[in-house]
C-alpha cells in the first residue's frame, strides 16, 4: 500500500514517514550523542516527543471503515497520515470531506516522485545492528530491502 500510494497520505496528500525509520535515527544518535535530547520516534507517536510522528506518520486505513462493512483487502487500503486517521476515524470518505474540508497540499511542482517515506534510511540502518531489530522490525526490515531491491545484511545469526 505505501509504496503504491507513493507514501502520501490518500487525503490530504502530505508525505508520510515510516516510523521505524525514525526510531533508528533515534539509536543513531543516542549512540553518537547519549546526553542529547532527540524527539524523533516514542512508541505511543507522543505529540511531545515525537512531533513529526504525531502528525506525518505513516498508518494503513480502511478507506470504508470495517465497522461499515468495508473489506479488509488491498483494494480498501490506503496510506494515511496519522493527523487525517485520527481526524477520520470511522466516518466514512464523504462525512470527512464534507465535516472537515481536509486541507489538501498543492504545489506547482506536483507530487513528489522519489519519496520512500523513509523506507531507506530504516534499510540502511537497520543494516548496521540488524541483531538489535525486534521480530517485526526483521519483516518490515526482509519486506522494505525486498521491494527496494537492496541485499539483506550477510551476518551470522540474521533471520529475517
Amino acid at each position: 500500500m505505501l509504496f503504491r500510494d507513493r507514501w502520501l497520505c490518500y487525503l490530504c496528500r502530505r508525505p508520510v514517514i515510516f516510523n521505524l525509520a525514525l526510531k533508528r535515527l533515534t539509536a543513531l544518535v543516542k549512540h553518537s550523542y547519549p546526553d542529547l535530547s532527540v524527539a524523533y520516534w516514542h512508541a505511543n507517536w507522543r505529540r511531545d516527543a515525537a512531533p513529526l510522528l504525531d502528525e506525518l506518520a505513516a498508518s494503513i486505513d480502511h478507506v470504508k471503515a470495517s465497522t461499515k462493512a468495508g473489506a479488509h483487502d488491498a483494494s480498501n487500503f490506503a496510506a494515511i497520515c496519522a493527523r487525517c486517521n485520527a481526524r477520520k476515524s470511522a466516518k466514512d470518505l464523504a462525512t470527512f470531506q464534507r465535516e472537515l474540508r481536509p486541507w489538501r497540499v498543492k504545489s506547482k511542482y506536483g507530487e513528489p516522485v522519489a519519496w520512500d517515506g523513509m523506507a531507506a534510511v530504516f534499510v540502511s540502518l537497520a543494516q548496521q545492528n540488524p541483531t538489535e531489530l525486534t521480530a517485526t522490525e526483521r519483516a518490515w526490515l526482509a519486506a522494505l530491502a525486498t521491494h527496494l531491491a537492496v541485499p539483506l545484511p550477510k551476518r551470522r545469526g540474521f533471520q529475517p
